[in-house]
């Protein structure tokens, strides 16, 4: 069964205060080794980025450590996926690409 919908994390602690980080999920299918990677990385990327513009709303004590804000935004991505999403997803080696630093 393929991820039919778009992941999309809430950005920041304050409603408002920043955009929603957006991740392409559609047609992915996480029981696949490659989709789940595949999806690993677009969640690294789109952490990256978002982080890079954002980070400040997030983690405002950490500006200077981008790092912090990246691990939280994956941790957010990751528990967007439905459960059965997740299982599939972590099974597929997808949680352990995106926790690589």
């Amino acid at each position: 069964m393929g991820l039919m919908l778009e992941l999309m994390v809430a950005g920041a602690l304050v409603a408002g205060a920043a955009p929603d980080m957006h991740i392409d999920a559609q047609g992915l299918q996480m029981a696949r080794p490659g989709d789940a990677l595949m999806l690993a990385g677009r969640i690294r990327v789109a952490s990256r980025d978002w982080c890079a513009a954002h980070r400040a709303f997030l983690t405002p004590n950490s500006v200077g450590d981008p790092l912090v804000c990246e691990r939280e935004m994956r941790r957010r991505a990751y528990n967007a996926l439905t459960r059965s999403n997740r299982l599939e997803f972590v099974r597929a080696g997808g949680r352990t690409a995106l926790n690589r630093s």
